[in-house]
């Protein structure tokens, strides 16, 4: 069954007239395939474009064979358990092979979905708490990674029994060969069909540090993607550009499993998705050739667009067009749809819930801009007042800000780390029912729709004074020579924090630092939010999804504080390294001076107690330095 959200008032009659599991055409991820492929096995489920012809396939998949390839792959993976529960790690860039696997791993038993870019030890860390028996990648991930020595990961993961390879030209490792020996067999094995059970396991974070692991059920995925599909275009016919990498629920559910739910054809944007820049300058070729309907993207990655020039959009088929993973600007909302008569609607959610929570219903008109829209069938929104102990005081009035709860059928199990959980769920709803923090700042409107003001850990607190960065974002996105831009919170001994601004410009655009400092002091209404600084780069840090990366800026604004430490305890100069540690609760800098002991003494004594007063762990070491042969 294939309704789509039109209006607000649907979304209260499906709730009325449907329970989640009628909406669903299987109770799993297979089940749900397979009723797709009944109703067209021939079509072209999956198709993979990769440079330099975007406009070519360099693959497609059709139903019938994605049935086949989650049955073969699901048959490889419990046997080369060898009897152990069967977790596979997929450490892969955006092939069909990832999707494969994924939703193999999770027939088979629990997948373990990987950035690529992932650092080593994080790698290991995730493996060896999830007991991987099977790891699937390619050489050139491995050679990337590890240097191309797969051993690094088999000496430091006990449980890992095999790897298979994609792309290995049939060896003994090569996925395709395995999966060939099961070709026609079906399942070899009694699969667990309970769709209420662990499946995914999916990481939260960045590439440094160990992300956390969620817990994620097919019933939860299979849920979120029903609502998803139905709001950004149900239609067999549709064609979802797929531009979010698959270790991210955006990816893999909101984009892949959804699409392929409604017998849909799921267009791979190349291995890297929206972070190939050829895709980018060419979208809307791509999307007029292979008549591209729904699209899900980043904001970052709407600007990217929005900065090509001369890009033309005529002719395009694009009905819907959702943002999401941090807050847009309203001038970009506007803009894009002057430019390109398409209106991006802001979508909000979590890796927790299993995904997107809320949307704009798509009815054609001007979407509620600044609101993240109104939660879909099934899930709950609530602003409320925490104690501290993540209780609920009290639920906030209609558009009284306070923290943005979620609850609704799509909650999952939390963490693999329970210890995580007591900061993940609140007590003390008055339904009941269990509900998540999502570390949002918001309200909810009269109407039901959600204002999603910043995360909470995104504020900048100056002297206890809370300050909203988006303020900062959103006077300097009007000058006319800033592409991006984000503000962050710079350590200081006084305040705690003081606001700063880093910026991208346009291409071939060129303004002093002090001009985008007087020009957001104009724009600012708070004067406290005014940035004390601005500081130019060439390319703003993405994360791997194409979020601005606002820890790694966070880092680099550490790093320039305590440079300037530095050079205040030692006027005359000295050798030093800074290094900012993420990975624990609270942020910790080591300081290493290079030198002679007795000579350094006096400034390090400066200088450790300088830093002793910022609102971080610090470490200053005096190092001798190392002799080099002649």
């Amino acid at each position: 069954m294939r309704r789509r959200i039109t209006s607000c008032a649907d979304i209260d009659r499906i709730e009325q007239e449907f329970s989640p599991d009628e909406l669903r055409a299987g109770a799993t991820f297979y089940d749900a395939f397979r009723a797709a492929a009944a109703e067209h096995p021939d079509k072209n489920a999956i198709i993979a474009l990769e440079p330099p012809n975007l406009l070519e396939p360099v693959r497609t998949v059709t139903y019938r064979e994605l049935v086949e390839a989650v049955e073969q792959t699901s048959n490889v993976f419990h046997h080369a358990a060898g009897g152990a529960p069967s977790v596979v790690a997929v450490l892969l860039p955006m092939l069909p092979e990832g999707l494969f696997s994924i939703w193999g791993a999770a027939t088979a038993g629990v997948a373990v979905p990987l950035n690529p870019f992932l650092e080593v030890p994080a790698v290991v860390r995730i493996m060896n708490d999830t007991q991987c028996t099977t790891l699937v990648t390619t050489r050139g991930v491995i050679e990337a990674r590890c240097g191309g020595d797969i051993d690094v990961l088999r000496r430091a993961v006990p449980t890992l029994r095999t790897v298979f390879y994609v792309g290995a030209d049939g060896g003994p490792d090569d996925l395709a060969t395995a999966m060939a020996r099961y070709a026609g067999r079906g399942f070899t094995f009694d699969r667990d069909t309970d769709p209420h059970r662990d499946a995914v396991l999916m990481p939260t974070g960045g590439t440094t540090g160990t992300p956390k692991l969620v817990r994620m059920t097919q019933f939860g995925q299979l849920a979120v993607t029903w609502n998803v599909g139905a709001l950004m275009g149900p239609d067999t016919d549709g064609v979802v550009a797929h531009g979010m990498p698959n270790f991210h629920c955006g990816g893999s559910v909101s984009l892949g499993l959804r699409c392929l739910l409604y017998g849909q054809t799921l267009l791979t944007l190349t291995a890297e998705g929206f972070r190939t820049k050829q895709v980018v300058s060419e979208f809307w070729n791509i999307a007029r050739h292979f008549r591209v309907t729904s699209v899900m993207s980043t904001p970052t990655t709407a600007q990217a667009l929005l900065s090509v020039p001369d890009a033309d959009s005529s002719g395009h088929r694009i009905e819907d067009f959702h943002v999401g993973g941090s807050t847009v600007p309203t001038e970009l909302v506007r803009a894009f749809h002057e430019r390109f008569g398409v209106w991006l609607r802001e979508n909000w959610g979590m890796t927790e819930v299993h995904g997107t929570m809320t949307g704009h219903p798509n009815d054609d008109r001007e979407p509620r801009i600044g609101s993240a829209g109104r939660p879909l069938p099934y899930c709950r929104v609530a602003a409320v007042e925490l104690d501290e102990n993540n209780a609920v005081v009290r639920v906030c009035g209609p558009s009284e800000r306070g923290a943005l709860l979620v609850g609704g059928v799509s909650i999952g199990r939390g963490y693999l780390d329970e210890d995580l959980n007591a900061g993940l769920f609140v007590t003390g709803m008055p339904d009941g029912q269990r509900w998540v923090d999502s570390g949002d700042v918001g309200s909810v409107d009269e109407d039901g729709y959600v204002w999603v003001s910043n995360r909470a850990k995104d504020l900048i607190i100056r002297g206890g004074h809370n300050i909203d960065p988006r303020e900062i974002e959103f006077a300097l996105d009007r000058h006319p020579a800033v592409e991006l831009v984000a503000a962050v919170g710079k350590p200081d001994a006084a305040k705690g924090e003081l606001p700063i601004a880093y910026v991208q410009l346009h291409a071939g655009a060129s303004v002093d630092p002090g001009e985008l400092t007087a020009f957001c002091r104009e724009h600012v209404q708070e004067r406290a939010a005014t940035p004390v600084e601005v500081i130019v780069l060439d390319e703003l840090p993405l994360t791997p999804v194409g979020k601005l990366a606002k820890p790694a800026l966070r880092i680099m604004a550490t790093e320039r504080e305590v440079h300037a430490r530095v050079a205040a305890a030692f006027p005359d100069g000295v050798r030093s390294e800074v290094r900012v540690d993420n990975t624990g609760r609270r942020l910790r800098v080591i300081v290493e001076l290079i030198g002679d002991a007795s000579e350094l003494a006096a400034g390090a004594a400066e200088l450790r107690r300088a830093v002793s007063t910022y609102e971080f762990d610090s470490q200053v070491d005096i190092v001798a330095p190392v002799a080099h042969p002649r």
